[in-house]
């Protein structure tokens, strides 16, 4: 998997997302979100997707003000970097909660390869975390 740690950007799959954002900015935010959400759950999401989909989201709640703990401040730059075109798309916590909601449902293979392993409960805690900071 290349998951090195439960927090978002401690994983391959997370910080080639990052890339990507960095050049596609709140597009790449858009499409993540979306991809996940709009995936089945009689659909497989791949551990890609999810990652993704994970990070979008915690951009979205770094660009409406809502600190992850533990991350530096040129990482949370970089997050907030396109924030504004970010808080500008339409229903966009909401579409960030969605896609939140099937990476932790059944179908997930990020969510699956983190219940199988012994530090299942920091992936719980690091889920419900973002999950608070997006309301």
């Amino acid at each position: 998997m290349g998951a090195l740690g439960a927090n978002v950007f401690e994983d391959d799959a997370s910080m080639d997302w990052l890339e990507e954002y960095r050049s596609s900015g709140a597009g790449a935010v858009a499409s993540a979100l979306d991809t996940a959400a709009g995936t089945p759950v009689t659909d497989y999401l791949d551990v890609d997707q999810g990652a993704a989909a994970r990070a979008s989201a915690e951009v979205v709640a770094v660009a409406h003000g809502e600190l992850p703990t533990g991350v530096s401040q040129d990482r949370l730059d970089l997050l907030n970097a396109h924030g504004s075109d970010v808080r500008a798309m339409p229903n966009i916590k909401s579409r960030a909660t969605s896609a939140l909601d099937r990476l932790i449902s059944e179908n997930s293979e990020l969510h699956e390869l983190w219940m199988e392993s012994d530090a299942q409960s920091d992936w719980v805690a690091a889920m419900n975390d973002l999950r608070r900071r997006l309301r």
